[in-house]
C-alpha cells in the first residue's frame, strides 16, 4: 500500500466513499471495514498502537450511532426487537436495521480513512498533486508550510507555558496570557519563513524543479479501478 501514487490512492478512496454514500449496506460496510483494517494492520511500519488510537473516536462515534438508532428510530418501525440486559430490564429496539446502517457506515468510513492515512506519505501526496494533478505550487508549498508549521505552534505553546510558570503567573490552558504571545511568535515565524521563500526566487509562474519524481505505474490505474469494481460488485451482489 505504501508503494502506491498517494495521489491516486486517494482519488480511489474517495470515490469508494461515494460509492458507499449511495446507499446503506450493512454487510457491504462491514466487509470494507475488515478489509481495511487487516490491510493497514499488515501493512509494514504502521504504528498499530497510534492505529488503536486513531479508529477509538470512530467506534465510539458508531456505538452512539448504533444506541440511537437502536432506541429512538422511526415510529411505526416493523424491525422491532426485544432485547434483554442482564436478565433485569427489556429496553424495546424500535429499529434495528436503522441502526446497524448508521453505526457500519461509521465505521467503514473511519477504516478508508485510517488506511490512507498510515499508508501513506503527505509531502509524497503534495508532490503528487503537483506532477499528476496539476496542482499549482502556491497552494502546494503552502499546504506544506501549514502542515510543517502545526509543530512549531505547539512548540511555541509549551515554551510560552514554561516561561509563565517561572514567573509564578497562573495561566490555564486557553488563557489570553498563553494563546496571545504563543500567536505572536508564531506569525513572527511564519514571516520569516515567507521570507526566506521569496528570497530563495520562489515564483507562481517560473517552472520549478522538484525534489523527487512520483511515480505513476499500472499497479496505480488496477488500485483505483479493481478496489471501486469490487465495491459496485458488492452492491450488486451482496
Amino acid at each position: 500500500m505504501k508503494h502506491l501514487n498517494p495521489g491516486y490512492k486517494l482519488l480511489s478512496l474517495m470515490i469508494a466513499s461515494l460509492l458507499l454514500s449511495a446507499t446503506f449496506h450493512v454487510r457491504l460496510n462491514l466487509l470494507i471495514t475488515a478489509v481495511c483494517l487487516i490491510v493497514t494492520f499488515c501493512t509494514p511500519g504502521v504504528n498499530r498502537k497510534r492505529l488503536l488510537l486513531g479508529l477509538f473516536p470512530f467506534f465510539l462515534a458508531a456505538l452512539g450511532m448504533f444506541t440511537a438508532g437502536l432506541c429512538f428510530g422511526a415510529e411505526g418501525g416493523t424491525q422491532g426487537v426485544e432485547v434483554t440486559v442482564f436478565g433485569q430490564r427489556t429496553l424495546y429496539a424500535s429499529n434495528l436495521t436503522t441502526a446497524m446502517q448508521l453505526s457500519s457506515r461509521i465505521l467503514a468510513y473511519g477504516s478508508l480513512g485510517m488506511l490512507y492515512a498510515f499508508t501513506s506519505n503527505a509531502f509524497e501526496l503534495i508532490m503528487s498533486l503537483m506532477q499528476q494533478f496539476h496542482l499549482p505550487p502556491k497552494f502546494a508549498y503552502g499546504i506544506l508550510a501549514a502542515y510543517h508549521f502545526f509543530p512549531v505552534v505547539r512548540e511555541e505553546y509549551g515554551i510560552v507555558g514554561a516561561a509563565l510558570k517561572v514567573r509564578g503567573v497562573k495561566a490555564g490552558p486557553i488563557s489570553t496570557k498563553r494563546l496571545f504571545p504563543m500567536l505572536v511568535q508564531a506569525m513572527e515565524r511564519s514571516e520569516s519563513l515567507a521570507m526566506a521563500m521569496e528570497s530563495r526566487g520562489f515564483e507562481e509562474q517560473v517552472p520549478r524543479a522538484v525534489a523527487f519524481q512520483v511515480t505513476l505505474r499500472w499497479v496505480d490505474f488496477a488500485f483505483l479501478f479493481g478496489v471501486n469494481g469490487l465495491i459496485i460488485v458488492g452492491l450488486i451482489f451482496v
